[in-house]
This record gives structure tokens, sequence and C-alpha cells, in this order.
């Protein structure tokens, strides 16, 4: 049939799936997710936010390189639930990683991260403006 798309429900529930229900369909679970970042610009500085719920500090890694800011880390998660004699049990362990450019007022050696409630917060403060950054006027030559 030519025309036709077909859509396949389990591809969107990759990650929501158990891994050994999708292998007998011959289907693959992602393990890999972007957490959600909002960035703000302040009068003294950028905020990075990231939403990384159930993550630890330890499972995490935030560097700053070559002008771009990277967070990356494993998220785990292992729930089981019994009930009349059933036994649910499942596991998830899966990478992340987000890369955000650095703008080039930020002063790279006093940035700060802290982690509270399941939101990673990155201070990027700006440096202070020199003559370098307001630029400067570049003469035309004429022949």
């Amino acid at each position: 049939m030519s025309g036709v798309v077909r859509w396949n429900p389990f591809d969107d529930l990759g990650s929501l799936l158990p891994r050994d229900w999708l292998g007998r369909f011959g289907l693959q679970a992602t393990t890999e997710w972007s957490p959600r970042c909002d960035v703000t610009e302040r009068e003294n500085e950028w905020v990075v936010h990231a939403e990384l719920p159930g993550v630890e500090a330890k499972d995490m890694d935030v560097r700053v390189a070559n002008g771009v800011l990277t967070i990356r880390g494993e998220k785990r998660s292992e729930r089981t639930e019994e009930e009349k004699g059933r036994r649910y049990s499942e596991r998830f362990f899966g990478s992340f990683e987000r890369s955000l450019a650095v703008p080039e007022n930020v002063d790279v050696d006093r940035i700060e991260a802290s982690l509270k409630d399941g939101v990673l917060e990155v201070r990027l403060p700006k440096r202070a403006p020199s003559a370098a950054d307001e630029g400067r006027r570049i003469e035309i030559r004429t022949s």
C-alpha cells in the first residue's frame, strides 16, 4: 500500500514499559532522556534550572569547557509492589546529558551549582564589562 503511514504505538512508550516485555516483541527500550532546563538572565548572572527528580548529586557531573555547560549523569529507580499474592517489580537505569552554550560574558571560574528538591541550579556570574566588550570602531581604508 503506497502512501500509508503505519504508526507503532510502542515507539512512544519505549522508556515506560519493562525491557523484558518489549524484548518479546523485538522492540528496544530507550534509556536516555534529557532533563528540562530553564535559563534566566539576571542583572549580574545567568541561572540554569534543570529538573532532575530522583537524581542525587553523586550521580551527576556538571562541567564547563570550550564555551559549553554540560550536565550529565545517571538516573536510577526501583519500585516493588505486592498485592494479594502478586508481586510487581520494575527497575529503570538511564543516562542523561544536556549541553548549553555559555554566554561570552560569564566568569567561568565563579560558576556554582546546587541541588535541592530534585532541581539543579547552576549560577553563571557575569564578569565585569571591559573596554574590549564594548568593541571598537574599525577604520575603513580606501585605495
